[in-house]
């Protein structure tokens, strides 16, 4: 019998916490619309654009890096013809400048490249385009070897040397906060039940990473934060 913990884990509708709440925050500070345009980095499989370009009407371009999460977005967004996705590396996104009125990046600018993320982000928004996006921070930048998964390498980012990137891209900060810590309680929650189904069908099988992830949260997971941070270009 094959090991399925990473096959299921991509199978779930949202790769990352605090999905919906970043949606939220989009939803209240960008407004859309039927005449707005959202640029969507890592836009993965295509469901926050493909909420929104149903919802609102408004047009939604996703980019994401991994191939075969464009082809099913693109499959998907028959329905919702607003929508349209795109192969490219979000921190060189294949986008006009100027050319949006918000853009988003749930849980990935620090995968993207934090940096190079934001840069892009504000490129293509218009002037008074609003940002929002959500990612991994720390409540210290040198939490206990315990507390860190592995492959995870530093730096170790705090809320505060993310919200200066984020300035450092030319953004004005509206909002930069953690998200409550149930939002990496609910995301571990599933996962746990996915690992322990896999793991009674296979118990010798190595350590998956997202074994690490659990048990490096269960040590230290008070230090982790998953933060949402809101952003505007200038006028």
């Amino acid at each position: 019998m094959p090991w399925r913990v990473r096959e299921r884990y991509f199978a779930q509708e949202y790769l990352t916490p605090g999905v919906r709440e970043t949606e939220d925050l989009a939803r209240t500070h960008i407004a859309p619309g039927a005449d707005t345009r959202i640029l969507e980095i890592a836009s993965g499989k295509g469901t926050t654009a493909l909420k929104f370009a149903a919802e609102y009407g408004c047009t939604v371009v996703g980019v994401d890096p991994y191939l075969p999460f464009v082809s099913e977005a693109v499959l998907n967004a028959r329905a919702a013809p607003s929508a349209a996705f795109v192969f490219g590396e979000g921190g060189r996104a294949p986008v006009c400048d100027n050319a949006f009125d918000g853009a988003m990046c749930i849980g990935a600018p620090s995968i993207v490249g934090t940096a190079p993320c934001f840069r892009a982000m504000f490129r293509a928004l218009r002037p008074g385009g609003i940002a929002v996006a959500s990612d991994w921070t720390w409540a210290t930048d040198s939490p206990p070897p315990e507390a860190v998964p592995a492959g995870v390498k530093p730096p170790f980012t705090t809320l505060d040397a993310y919200t200066d990137a984020i300035r450092e891209a030319g953004f004005e900060i509206i909002h930069a906060e953690p998200m409550p810590q149930r939002v990496w309680d609910d995301y571990y929650a599933t996962l746990r039940i996915i690992v322990a189904e896999e793991r009674a069908q296979m118990r010798t099988f190595p350590e998956d990473p997202i074994e690490s992830e659990i048990k490096a949260y269960d040590a230290g997971g008070h230090l982790w934060q998953y933060s949402a941070f809101v952003a505007r270009k200038p006028s």
